[in-house]
């Protein structure tokens, strides 16, 4: 996404990645070296913070709802004097906005980040403002789009004209406006924190790396709980030989390929060609796929159909729609609301034993109610049944062979599956369980200590595994 270099080191240990260029990724990070699995390879500090463009009501400093405070100098939700007085805001657009606060604009906040780019960009060194002048934005891709049609009113137009930068002598016109808008939408992460705090910064070195939807990093936030300015640490997941691209996800990794590819194409701009999206088959793991009821007899026996555009039958060559999956989906909705034990219990056996078409223990809805149950499981531990405990088990291992193939390594989502499985066996044990499962258990939770602490807001699990 952007032009740079290897990250330097003041310890004498070599450089762990170099940034290259290849007609097929751009600019992209490979090994310098050989990285072993839990490196950490950069820690960034972002270059610029800011509420989401369809933000609710929030602090516009530190991000934490809005609790009905507001800055004194232009009438905008802040926490309370400290926020008010902070520089991200006190600095950037508190002298312009006042007056111009509606919080019953969806839109409200969709002009700050970028407005924060546009003004912070000539205050910024000469490194900082080529690192953002680098950064790819798709502009012309967009312009075009719904979002980038309202962008023209909700952001150019006002920062423009009623906020008054077109008169500001730095040169900042319709296109320029529509640029920093563009370039956070194609490099910024999704930052959350606890307290309900979800916002967007900017990491320019970090947004180089290339996407793949079995990536071999995973990314953490690190830093001061209420600054608002988190720093991003980038970890190995697995060991990278030297040479080979360093990766990370810009989508889902538990989404299949159609959604993926989807996501990705609305909001970065390309159409992934990963080794995972191209294989109809998911590498295996069949996360797009539905249960064929087409051949002989009206079901094909063994016959899954993948997403390729169409469903389509691997084994017979049948052509599904969609509409066939429609009811599987809403009941899985009505589920997710209710947070019902019994009807996700329900719903796996439906679909195990086929009354529950065209869904198999597979597809990622599937495995979406079979990570839910791990998580109701979890918070009920000490009222489950032998019977759910044993589920609990069957279901994380199951899980775990998908981590192990989508998100290999030293990944949050195996880390979290270790600590269910865990606490599920500990609980067997105490029941006096019939099976001796001590050695099981000791290994796990070796593992699951060693992932939970590289995730700052998980560490406080590990005392509880030890």
């Amino acid at each position: 996404m952007s032009s740079g270099g290897a990250e330097s080191t003041d310890d004498g240990v070599a450089p762990a990645y170099a940034v290259v260029e290849s007609p097929e990724l751009g600019r992209h990070w490979v090994a310098a070296r050989d990285i072993a699995a839990g490196e950490v390879l950069l820690e960034e500090r972002p270059l610029v913070v800011g509420p989401k463009a369809g933000s609710p009501p929030v602090c516009l400093t530190c991000y934490a709802p809005s609790a009905g405070y507001r800055c004194s100098a232009c009438g905008w939700p802040v926490c309370g004097p400290q926020c008010e007085e902070a520089p991200v805001h006190r600095d950037a657009e508190c002298p312009l906005i006042g007056g111009h606060y509606d919080s019953r604009r969806s839109a409200a906040y969709c002009f700050v980040m970028p407005l924060r780019c546009m003004l912070l960009l000539h205050r910024w060194d000469g490194r900082q403002a080529a690192e953002f002048r680098s950064l790819q934005s798709h502009l012309d891709d967009r312009l075009d789009t719904p979002l980038y049609r309202a962008y023209a009113v909700n952001v150019a137009a006002f920062v423009l004209d009623r906020l008054g930068l077109r008169s500001s002598g730095h040169g900042h016109d319709h296109r320029s406006a529509l640029e920093a808008a563009a370039v956070l939408d194609t490099n910024a992460f999704e930052v959350r924190r606890p307290g309900g705090r979800k916002f967007r910064a900017l990491y320019p070195r970090v947004s180089m790396m290339a996407h793949c939807c079995t990536p071999n990093t995973k990314h953490v936030f690190v830093g001061d709980e209420t600054d608002g300015q988190p720093a991003i640490r980038v970890v190995a997941a697995v060991p990278i030989i030297r040479g080979c691209p360093i990766t990370a996800t810009y989508t889902q990794t538990l989404w299949c390929t159609r959604d993926r590819r989807r996501h990705l194409l609305t909001t970065k701009c390309f159409e992934c060609t990963c080794a995972r999206c191209v294989d109809p088959a998911e590498l295996g793991t069949h996360l797009g796929s539905v249960a064929c009821s087409g051949g002989s007899g009206g079901q094909c026996v063994g016959g899954r159909a993948t997403a390729t555009g169409r469903w389509l039958c691997s084994t017979c060559g049948r052509l599904a729609t969609d509409v066939e999956a429609a009811h599987a989906l809403q009941a899985v909705g009505e589920l997710t609301k209710t947070r019902d034990c019994a009807g996700f219990e329900r719903f796996l056996e439906r679909v195990c034993d086929g009354t529950m078409p065209p869904l198999h223990a597979d597809h990622h809805v599937t495995v979406g109610v079979k990570y839910a149950l791990t998580q109701l499981y979890a918070d009920r531990i000490s009222d489950l049944s032998t019977k759910q405990l044993e589920n609990n088990t069957d279901i994380c291992e199951q899980l775990l062979r998908l981590a192990d193939v989508l998100e290999p390594g030293i990944t949050r989502f195996r880390g979290l599956l270790l600590y269910y499985l865990v606490r599920g066996l500990r609980q067997l044990k105490r029941m006096k369980y019939r099976q001796n499962n001590d050695e099981m258990i000791k290994n796990y939770t070796r593992e699951a200590v060693v992932i939970l602490k590289t995730e700052p807001d998980l560490v406080y699990l590990v005392e509880q595994l030890q």
